[in-house]
């Protein structure tokens, strides 16, 4: 029998602290069950007796502290959402969960800042477990195959122990790993390092987890379908799209000076858009070839295309993956709604911000065709309405002037 509401699990070690969450919380109760821990032990004990969607809980805790719950969560029950809201801010605390945890929020943090990431987060899963996106995935003959090192590697950055220097390790072990690790380091589409990096180990403190986390699988998920019967010229030209996206979602989040963890976020998720339609080319290369030749001729939507082919998009096929992964939900989420934001129903401002980055670098990267006017196929795609709605429309002339510096800077 189907739970009609889903279940929220909020940890603290502070009675004060589950007290107050129980009052400012009071008015969810017609939508959410919720669940008060007074530690990690007990977290998993209510969790063992019954199902869990969401865990919501504090850093320091005596005994067994956030960021290790966490870490047990995602290996017992991996689909239960993780967030950490803790006062605990330094900066190793929150580099810790940055793979338990989906999500992390500083206390104090408003009740509706909350409350829409946890909506959020159902949300999310809700449209990534539709049963038409689940069979299209159990019925592909292909999954990205991934090297056994980025195994190892996507393990280590969600783990609370994880560090930088073991991260560089296990890159060390794979020579092709390491190779594009630093091929991409010191490429435009990332960052002006004053002299190459050509250690591993400083790559990865200067790109950060996620953004190693993000590099790994563009080389490895590329790499892996180099070995199948897709074609070698249509997995270039998705490899170099998404580079170029995920550098143009960069400076556009750099121009609308956003923080920088949604500035990596942009760029992270610009670089994975079109894992999934590598997915689909591997298992369905005539389908998609024939759907790209009628697109081609009709000029029509290819999120509605794939749909009516396939039962599901590339999106929805590569924010799936990258869940699998252990991506952050701002990442997962940008790359879920990147053709069409205005479907996403819960979101923070600032995760609003990123999304809009992405779904404008992979429209504004594109070529113009020749006859064509730029203005009108710059415009044709974006989602004017979400835009305006975020006061970003009156921008997007100046976010094609970053589009065209990117596409001459890497032809």
């Amino acid at each position: 029998m189907e739970r009609s509401k889903p279940t929220i699990l909020f940890v603290d070690d502070e009675r004060s602290v589950l007290d107050g969450l129980r009052r400012t919380l009071f008015g969810q109760r017609p939508v959410w069950e919720m669940l008060f821990a007074p530690g990690g032990a007990e977290a998993l004990a209510l969790m063992q007796a019954q199902p869990v969607d969401v865990v919501v809980t504090d850093m320091r805790m005596p005994g067994m502290d956030g960021a290790q719950l966490l870490d047990r969560v995602r290996h017992r029950w991996p689909e239960a959402v993780r967030i950490v809201l803790s006062g605990y801010s330094e900066r190793e605390a929150i580099f810790r969960t940055i793979g338990p945890a989906h999500q992390y929020f500083v206390k104090p943090c408003a009740a509706v800042v909350l409350i829409e990431a946890i909506n959020r987060a159902l949300e999310v899963r809700r449209l990534l477990r539709a049963p038409e996106l689940l069979a299209l995935v159990s019925g592909a003959a292909t999954v990205p195959a991934l090297p056994k090192a980025l195994f190892q590697l996507l393990d280590e950055l969600q783990s609370p122990n994880g560090s930088a220097a073991e991260v560089a390790r296990i890159i060390a072990v794979d020579v092709g790993l390491t190779a594009q690790l630093l091929k991409l380091t010191n490429s435009g589409f990332f960052y002006a390092a004053p002299h190459p990096v050509t250690d591993v180990h400083q790559a990865v403190r200067m790109l950060g987890f996620e953004t190693v986390r993000a590099v790994a699988v563009l080389a490895g998920v590329f790499e892996s379908f180099h070995r199948t019967n897709i074609d070698l010229e249509v997995v270039r030209r998705l490899e170099n799209r998404s580079l170029e996206i995920g550098a143009l979602a960069r400076r556009i989040a750099e121009a609308q000076n956003l923080p920088g963890a949604a500035v990596e976020q942009a760029h992270c998720a610009g670089m994975l858009t079109h894992v999934g339609s590598l997915m689909l080319f591997a298992n369905w290369s005539g389908e998609m070839a024939q759907l790209g030749a009628a697109l081609d001729q009709s000029g029509g939507d290819i999120i509605a295309a794939e749909g009516a082919a396939f039962g599901a998009s590339h999106s929805e096929l590569g924010a799936t993956l990258l869940g699998l992964w252990g991506f952050s939900d701002p990442v997962v989420e940008a790359v879920l709604f990147h053709h069409q934001p205005s479907r996403c129903t819960y979101a923070h401002q600032s995760g609003l911000f990123t999304m809009a980055a992405v779904h404008a670098a992979q429209h504004l990267i594109k070529p113009v065709p020749p006859g064509e006017a730029e203005e009108s196929f710059r415009l044709r795609g974006l989602d004017r309405d979400f835009l305006s709605a975020q006061g970003l429309w009156d921008r997007v002339p100046a976010w094609a002037a970053l589009a065209e510096g990117v596409r001459e800077e890497y032809e």
